[in-house]
């Protein structure tokens, strides 16, 4: 890999957050690393990382800054506490905000970084779980000017298998919710189907290799389906997160005047899930409404 810079930096040390360091590293790249939960940023064990005290050190020390955090507040926190990216940022800076935010909002937080600072922001949310960051198989759906996105798209290029660049800052954002209303209302339906094939002493086992060749198959029929029927609800993305998603989802619809039922079904259920359940799981233990004999 060709480093655009001799090292960027990351915000954010989540399940996401941390395979794409550890991706990025084992790439050859320095990194600067910050998450205000500091047993996240004392977990971080790879070569060429190295731990800052805030995010406005991290500005110090990089012009390329990789945001990764769970809500649009805190990307906001990132970049404009006291502590923040803002702090030492100047035109040559530029953010690229991995995370899942409110789209109006990003593209106040990106003409206001603008103005305070003259850097760029690029909205470049992510989808594919932190396997594939792994791999470094992502897709990624982005937003920004385009001269900007060609000075980063060595790094997009490592952690993606597919980068497409939609339009100005914003439309990564609107993408992601287009990608979440195809991906989140399959985990209802998949429940669904799980639950109708049991009801019916079908053994769910052979159902993925048995409709996967047919209009019925998909990366998340072979994938999620057999993991609802192990229960196996070990977080790569938790049933919190989706609940966020489908609430953004619901506010922009909204603003749009734009009906989405199936979503809004999802988010009711999702909302019971998370009302319901003592943990923080993955979004598939969705199956676990299903499930009239399971406690939550």
């Amino acid at each position: 890999m060709n480093n655009i810079s001799k090292s960027i930096g990351f915000i954010g040390i989540g399940l996401m957050g941390y395979s794409l360091i550890k991706r990025l590293s084992d790439c050859g790249q320095v990194i600067y690393a910050y998450d205000k939960d500091k047993k996240k940023l004392s977990g971080i064990k790879f070569n060429n990382v190295y731990s800052t005290d805030d995010a406005s050190e991290v500005a110090k020390k990089c012009n390329v800054i990789f945001v990764c955090v769970d809500k649009t507040e805190n990307v906001e926190h990132a970049v404009f506490d006291g502590n923040g990216i803002v702090k030492h940022a100047t035109e040559n800076t530029i953010i690229i905000d991995l995370s899942t935010t409110l789209a109006n909002e990003t593209i106040k937080l990106s003409e206001k970084f603008k103005h305070e600072t003259g850097g760029a922001w690029i909205d470049a949310p992510v989808s594919g779980g932190p396997e594939k960051a792994l791999d470094g198989t992502l897709s990624i759906m982005v937003g920004g000017d385009k001269k900007d996105i060609n000075i980063i798209s060595p790094l997009l290029n490592v952690i993606s298998k597919k980068f497409t660049h939609f339009g100005p800052v914003g439309s990564g954002q609107v993408v992601k919710m287009i990608n979440q209303i195809l991906v989140l209302n399959n985990y209802t339906i998949l429940a669904e189907a799980l639950s109708f094939a049991k009801a019916w002493g079908i053994d769910p086992k052979e159902i993925p290799d048995a409709l996967n060749d047919g209009h019925a198959g998909s990366n998340l029929l072979m994938t999620l389906f057999p993991r609802m029927i192990n229960k196996d609800f070990e977080p790569q993305g938790y049933t919190s997160q989706i609940l966020k998603d489908l609430t953004m989802l619901s506010k922009l619809a909204e603003e749009k005047n734009v009906p989405i039922p199936m979503s809004t079904l999802s988010k009711q259920l999702f909302t019971i899930l998370a009302n319901k359940s003592e943990q923080n799981l993955d979004g598939i233990s969705i199956i676990k409404l299903f499930d009239n004999n399971k406690k939550i």
